[in-house]
């Protein structure tokens, strides 16, 4: 199984040999003529030069098209559009969105077919909802739909989609395709409803990332380079974040009291971010059975010390504090906490865009020295493309889909990774190396996207949000009843899909 984000580094090879052929004959009567020196250049082996991320053959043949037809797409106008559809139906001067745009006109080109957009606005639960209330009226305004987990998967949704898994045009083979994130998401392990890849762009930037102030560095502890160092000796751990917290901390007020009149080590301004923080300890929460279904299974041991390390970061911790709301991230810009939680979005906001001071980007930290490599999640926010059952062409719009993800590969990831992300809105060379950590540890993981539907996904982080500590008589009374909700919710889907 690849990783999701491979597809970043992989480069195709296209290797040929040329086949040397001989032929000879001969009569009963050997004839003997002179040796004549053989000046015939022998046949010199040539390898096909790698075409690169540009030059990307997809398998959809050139004949392949359209023939004008319309296709609809249904998604969310405010974050699934532009980063992921169409830039938002116009060029803005905007590096990203205007390669997105590109792109999609590209692929209108190509297949000679016309995108028809219904971008609505309003929460994922309005949108899931609109979306639900088409599909199973039996409607085909909509061939594709780019929809958030949140509005799909965690709402009992997967049986409005078509399994993708072995159609004719879609090669999940070929380097735009995170393929572990698509298997991950699948109740079976086989079948594929949601696809991920290269054409969504939201799914780096829902990825868990933390920010430190550079210049708070330099003024408390000196090169702020020391502060990636350790990140990328793999010496990153939440033991050190607390360390650095309670060394950063400064009643600034002078009143005796940790209040909004301090320098803080640590804001955590969203419920959201802790599960970033449950996800990065790197625990087992399941595995599959012979049949490829999940099955809940944590490592409790592993799972309880998770939670009191939680607790003793976000309640114990002078210089710490858990707010428990909306988000805030103004009190990192306005330089009140040397650390933020959040995710890499952040870094493509306005308000990071235009904070005075530097800062830096490095992954959420690991649970302890026991662990050995970074780990985290993209958040269930982040964007999948599906196919409703209502389509009444899955082939050919899944030729569609190919060609978007294709042609992504080809003109956008470069661009929004590399030159964007990387470049446009980190501030050194070092943020960069610690933003390829993020995009290589942060995956798709089933029992956190479908928590919502069977339970036990966000036991760490539920506890570690409540400041309470029991972890195993919780999980003794879940674990059972997630594994019936499995269970349960395959007969239902299995019983939908025959309808």
């Amino acid at each position: 199984m690849k990783h999701w984000l491979a597809a970043l580094a992989a480069c195709l090879m296209l290797l040929s040999t040329l086949a040397a052929c001989s032929s000879g004959g001969g009569t009963d009567t050997p004839v003997t003529t002179p040796a004549v020196a053989d000046t015939t250049a022998a046949p010199e082996e040539t390898t096909t030069a790698d075409p690169g991320r540009a030059g990307a053959k997809d398998n959809i043949p050139d004949s392949f098209t359209m023939n004008g037809a319309s296709v609809g797409i249904y998604c969310r106008g405010d974050t699934i559009r532009p980063l992921d559809v169409d830039g938002g139906g116009e060029e803005t001067g905007d590096i990203i969105f205007d390669a997105v745009y590109a792109r999609t006109r590209a692929v209108e080109e190509r297949l000679q077919l016309k995108f028809d957009i219904t971008a609505v606005s309003g929460t994922w639960q309005e949108f899931g909802n609109g979306m639900q209330t088409n599909i199973a009226a039996g409607d085909d305004t909509w061939q594709i739909v780019f929809t958030t987990g949140n509005a799909a998967i965690q709402s009992s949704r997967d049986y409005l989609f078509v399994d993708l898994n072995g159609r004719e045009y879609l090669d999940f083979t070929q380097p735009w395709w995170w393929t572990e994130a698509m298997e991950e998401l699948s109740l079976d392990g086989s079948r594929i409803k949601y696809l991920v890849g290269d054409l969504c762009l939201l799914n780096y930037t829902k990825s868990g990332a933390v920010y430190f102030n550079k210049n708070l560095y330099t003024n408390n502890f000196g090169d702020a380079d020391e502060m990636y160092k350790t990140v990328l000796a793999h010496e990153w751990t939440y033991d050190k974040m607390r360390e650095i917290c309670e060394a950063v901390y400064n009643d600034l007020n002078g009143n005796g009291v940790v209040d909004d009149g301090d320098l803080y080590g640590l804001i955590v301004d969203n419920a959201e971010y802790v599960k970033h923080m449950d996800y990065s300890m790197d625990v087992r929460r399941f595995v599959r059975d012979e049949n490829g279904y999940p099955v809940v299974d944590y490592d409790v041991d592993r799972a309880a010390a998770a939670v009191e390390k939680l607790n003793t970061l976000l309640y114990s911790t002078t210089g710490t504090k858990y707010l428990n709301s909306a988000a805030t991230s103004s009190l990192f810009t306005t330089d009140q906490t040397f650390f933020y939680a959040g995710r890499l979005e952040q870094a493509i906001s306005a308000l990071f865009r235009e904070m005075p001071d530097d800062y830096g980007i490095i992954p959420y930290p690991m649970m302890d020295d026991s662990q050995t490599e970074y780990t985290g999640i993209i958040h269930n926010s982040s964007d999948y493309v599906t196919i409703p059952v209502t389509c009444q062409h899955v082939e050919e719009i899944g030729a569609v889909i190919e060609a978007l993800c294709a042609e992504s590969y080809r003109t956008v990831v470069e661009t929004f990774y590399e030159s964007a992300l990387k470049m446009k809105y980190s501030r050194d060379a070092l943020s960069g190396q610690c933003i390829d950590i993020i995009r290589d540890s942060c995956k798709k993981n089933f029992l956190y996207e479908y928590s919502g539907v069977v339970g036990c996904g966000l036991l760490i982080s539920d506890q570690a949000r409540a400041g309470t500590s029991n972890f195993a008589s919780v999980y003794a009374k879940s674990a059972p009843a997630t594994n019936k909700q499995i269970k349960a919710l395959i007969e239902k889907y299995a019983k939908l899909e025959q309808q």
